[in-house]
């Protein structure tokens, strides 16, 4: 479980939260709505050990987010844009992030690019990816290694209707065989009922919806 406890977060003197209290249980898919420029992403940051809180606590089971480690563990993340090598292949650099921790290899990588139909691009430049191949290529960065916590900014984003199908099947049966969960936002609410628990930003303050 991912807890907040009395978290507060300002930037250039302007609130953005004050005093969240939040819970985001296991073995589920929770869904952090909001329009643009809400904070969405700043949450994220906060809950990864990106940025840090001004006030409170963000715990991970049985550890505190800058006490225990500075950054959250077994997570997988996607938020913004990751820095890939321009001139590396889309499969060079998911290698170069398979060789931090070892425990996805090259096959497995592989199963993942023909899942999302990235298979017949992947060995070309990433400097020469459209948008959705780059999207694609974040995707499968942050759930190669099949890690206990998925933290997903916009994944939906600039996918087509093919592959938006294809990540949620494969989300909704990775959470619910693995007992892991999953944290994703989006600035439409078409992806909401994908859910099992939804969260609203309102203001400087998050409320659970369901």
């Amino acid at each position: 479980m991912i807890t907040l406890e009395n978290v507060s977060k300002s930037y250039n003197d302007i609130n953005i939260f004050e005093h969240i209290q939040l819970e985001f249980p296991e073995n589920k898919k929770c869904f952090i709505e909001g329009i643009n420029g809400s904070g969405k992403s700043v949450l994220l940051k906060l809950i990864c050990g990106f940025s840090i809180p001004d006030e409170g606590k963000i715990k991970v089971n049985d550890y505190e987010i800058g006490k225990d480690f500075d950054f959250i563990q077994n997570a997988g993340i996607c938020i913004n844009s990751p820095e890939f090598f321009e001139n590396l292949s889309g499969m060079d650099n998911l290698l170069e992030i398979a060789k931090i921790k070892k425990i996805v290899t090259e096959d497995k990588i592989h199963q993942f690019c023909k899942l999302f139909e990235l298979d017949e691009d992947i060995e070309k430049k990433y400097k020469y990816y459209s948008l959705g191949m780059r999207q694609k290529l974040r995707i499968i960065q942050a759930i190669m290694e099949e890690p206990k916590i998925l933290i997903l900014d916009e994944p939906f984003d600039a996918l087509d209707k093919k592959s938006n199908e294809t990540l949620k099947v494969y989300l909704d049966d990775f959470i619910k065989k693995t007992g892991h969960f999953l944290i994703y936002t989006s600035h439409t609410k078409e992806y909401k009922d994908f859910a099992d628990i939804i969260y609203s930003i309102d203001g400087r303050t998050i409320k659970r919806v369901t």
